[in-house]
């Protein structure tokens, strides 16, 4: 396996905001002394780590939100290798939520609220602003009650590659402050690793080291309030590359892993019986620890249905006497981190070898999914199949698949529709199920992302039967608008509305409506199971990966891969999988990877071939932001690898002339993808002229109105611009006409801004996006290359040859 090094800050300007609140107004317990002794010490240890300089620490207390806010932006502003932001302090979630808000001394619950902090800070805004910082990388440890529900933020976040994020605590979790005598528990063991190295061996400290030893030593010594094991949460950067923290640091007195002898209580007994008779030497055998090198870290990539119950399963087995050589030392550690099932079963298939060796190109997988694995686990078995190359060019060994548990595909209904007894078991086709809920008016079928999870794409193999195209039964699951990613997030986003709540139905595998996998606080009907008896079901599969050329530990990697696997199909995993609602293997109905290939390319040509209107923000304005290929022309040609041959597409090229708010780029029709590139290169140009968006998308949206009001195929328009004319939206009631206009078209319009803010709520690039059921972009919250890609690729076939 090619490594991929860390990133080394030194010689770049970095930044560490420490920000902590030691004392608070209203919150009890008001007195949080231990946080001063975390900022002192951790401000300290890192002058001394070689990383920061002392002018580059930056220690915040803050009053209220306005001086954090102050002293979040300088820090930003002015970091360009690492930035480090620390935490510790009160956090809180929400009764009628699960998000982190990190709470300010003067912070208060206001009364009568669900979800109400004031001065505090929600953790989805503190990422974003972090995310904006021009930063080579950025890592995040937070110290407070309920850090682990900042994870969920993180993983919905959608350009995480260099973000790593590092929580005291597992979500839903208080944590004690310790004595006020020195730092919080937690902190007091960061500053240890990061004074004497990890496993005090000195040297250098890298994030995934320090998370792994943080964890070890505080799931084994430490206890939430709960009585809980403590348990610190890592999530580190998806592009694969760790982060230097300090380095050249001297060795220190060790806080190893137990000898397996000490792990057990009766040799401990027998030997610390031998002291008085013994003497000394036999108190040395019985109390020093072992030597022990970091451990083999290993990669474990899986499907996002599957990634809790994986996650959780591969934490238990970090800690486990299965993960201990006889030595005391543990044998791995293990990075967890999911993908969308369908690029991930291309990027094995067909793009192993840049996923192994990432070049410029537009195609890299440890861009978009994450570093190679060394394990993986699909929903599917058969997805191993479909995941080996045609041709055996690649770079990149699958291992046949262990299936190692099982979980069917439902059809979640509410009590209150299902009727009947509620105990007795519903069987049948799953048209029939569907057919049935959908008699009443008002009734919905809601289904995740069949792109991106194969429980989405088994739902859709069973909705399909043996029809020749899915375009009568995608209606039925098609409502307005994006669909959710996944299962989890499908029951998280069930409508608000209680009336609106209680007439969905929805399709997900039935593991995730168990207690404690499901958000239960956001699901707030009942719902009663229905089981499809013509849809196969999920069956997680244990897949090794090997990759060419990567042979240095190839035979330890062997070891730890198999000793996991082997705890997976043991008790202590099989106890994991079946807590979180999981069956047995080899209870799913089987699928095969013929019937996946085929149920996801009649999923993309459902509706038919995809018409898309491209509108060219070809202002003056437009200079700074044209050339190469991350310029406005460049991303559009770029985004027309979703569309085929089948599909029409045009663009328009937006600004003033005395012919009108635009002329044509690109007819529209449909093309051979390369020769609409060469027509775009050849034509478009920033003219001397300004823009009319209100002009542009009004006529933009009457002119796909009138294409194919009765073949129902997907439509989409999409307006890339710098947002300079975004005034011209605002002047009297045009913003709230063209909303109103979107919103009756039922066009999505998805609004790309190439500058920051564009999509904050209720400006008008949100507000058009919105009201149309489209989605908008900016360089603050995506990637704009891939987002743009995904959304044009959504509503064209792709089948170009």
């Amino acid at each position: 396996m090619i490594r991929v090094p860390p990133f080394d800050p030194r010689g770049r300007v970095n930044r560490a905001l420490l920000v902590g609140v030691p004392e608070y107004d209203h919150i009890r317990p008001r007195d949080l002394a231990a946080v001063d002794h975390n900022l002192t010490q951790l401000s300290d240890v890192l002058r001394t780590g070689k990383i920061f300089g002392t002018d580059e620490i930056t220690v915040c207390r803050p009053e209220g939100v306005d001086k954090f806010t102050k002293a979040l932006n300088d820090a930003v502003e002015s970091a360009e290798g690492l930035l480090l932001f620390y935490f510790a302090g009160h956090g809180a979630i929400p009764a009628a939520g699960d998000e982190l808000w990190l709470q300010m001394r003067n912070a208060r619950v206001v009364a009568g609220s669900a979800g109400v902090f004031q001065g505090s800070q929600p953790w989805s805004q503190v990422l974003g602003t972090l995310a904006s910082s021009r930063a080579k990388q950025i890592v995040v440890i937070l110290d407070c009650c309920h850090a682990g529900n900042a994870a969920r933020v993180w993983e919905a976040f959608p350009d995480k590659r260099n973000i790593s994020q590092l929580m005291s605590v597992q979500a839903n979790n208080l944590i004690g402050s310790g004595s006020g005598e020195k730092p919080t528990p937690f902190t007091e063991q960061l500053v240890r690793i990061l004074r004497g190295g990890v496993g005090g061996n000195g040297g250098d400290v890298c994030f995934r080291g320090l998370s792994e030893e943080l964890r070890a030593y505080m799931t084994r010594h430490w206890r939430t309030q709960r009585s809980e094991e403590w348990e610190p949460q890592s999530r580190p950067g998806t592009s694969g590359a760790d982060v230097l923290l300090a380095t050249d640091l001297p060795p220190a007195v060790r806080e190893t892993p137990t000898p397996w002898w000490r792990r057990n209580p009766v040799l401990t007994a027998v030997a610390a019986g031998l002291v008085p008779l013994l003497g000394w030497g036999t108190y040395v055998l019985a109390n020093d620890a072992v030597n022990c090198a970091p451990p083999l870290e290993l990669r474990l990539l899986t499907d996002p249905d599957l990634e809790p119950t994986v996650r959780e399963a591969a934490a238990s087995y970090l800690t486990s006497d299965a993960n201990h050589k006889d030595d005391g030392c543990r044998r791995s550690g293990i990075t967890t981190y999911s993908a969308g099932a369908t690029d991930v079963v291309a990027a094995f298939r067909d793009n192993s070898e840049a996923w192994q060796e990432p070049g410029n190109g537009a195609i890299n997988p440890q861009r978009d999914i994450g570093a190679q694995p060394d394990i993986w686990i699909p929903a599917v078995s058969a997805d191993a199949v479909r995941a080996r190359s045609e041709t055996g060019r690649g770079s990149v060994t699958l291992a046949k698949a262990v299936p190692l548990a099982s979980s069917p595909i439902v059809l979640a209904v509410p009590e209150d529709v299902a009727g009947g007894n509620t105990d007795q078991r519903v069987e049948s086709e799953l048209n029939d199920l569907v057919s049935a809920f959908l008699r009443t008016a008002g009734h919905q079928v809601l289904r995740p992302d069949p792109e991106f999870t194969d429980a989405a794409l088994l739902a859709t193999r069973g909705l399909y039967g043996t029809a020749a195209s899915g375009k009568s039964a995608e209606k039925t699951v098609a409502p307005p608008g994006l669909p959710a990613p996944t299962g989890l997030d499908l029951l998280c986003q069930l409508p608000l509305d209680p009336d609106e709540d209680k007439r969905t139905a929805v399709l997900v595998p039935e593991h995730l409506l168990k207690p404690g996998v499901d958000c239960e606080v956001r699901t707030r009907a009942p719902r009663k199971v229905q089981y499809p008896t013509d849809v196969p079901g999920l069956d997680p599969a244990f897949v090794r990966v090997t990759w060419e050329d990567a042979t240095l530990d190839k035979d330890a990697r062997d070891e730890a891969a198999d000793s996991f696997r082997t705890w997976l199909e043991g008790e202590d995993g099989q106890k994991e999988f079946s807590e979180d609602g999981f069956g047995k293997a080899g209870a799913a109905k089987p699928v095969s990877s013929d019937e996946l290939d085929d149920t996801l390319a009649k999923y993309r040509n459902a509706s038919g071939p995809g018409r898309v209107l491209f509108l060219l923000d070809s202002s003056g304005s437009m200079e700074d932001k044209w050339q190469g290929p991350s310029g406005a022309p460049g991303m559009l040609k770029q985004s027309l690898g979703g569309l085929g041959s089948k599909d029409t597409y045009g663009v328009w090229a937006v600004a003033e002339t005395d012919k009108g708010s635009y002329t044509e780029l690109l007819a529209f029709k449909s093309h051979k993808n390369a020769d609409a590139a060469a027509t775009i290169d050849k034509g478009a140009q920033v003219k001397d002229a300004e823009a009319d968006p209100y002009k542009a998308l009004s006529r933009a949206l009457d002119f796909m109105g009138r294409k194919g009001v009765d073949d129902q195929h997907p439509r989409l328009i999409v307006y890339v611009t710098d947002n300079e004319e975004s005034a011209k939206l605002t002047s009297g009631d045009r913003l709230s006409t063209l909303a109103e206009l979107a919103r009756k078209k039922e066009i999505p319009v998805a609004t790309v801004s190439l500058e920051s803010g564009a999509c904050e709520v209720g400006k008008p690039n949100e507000r058009i996006a919105s009201a149309s059921g489209g989605r908008c972009l900016d360089t603050a919250q995506s990637d704009l290359m891939s987002a743009l890609q995904d959304e044009v690729a959504r509503t064209g076939s792709g089948d170009q040859e």
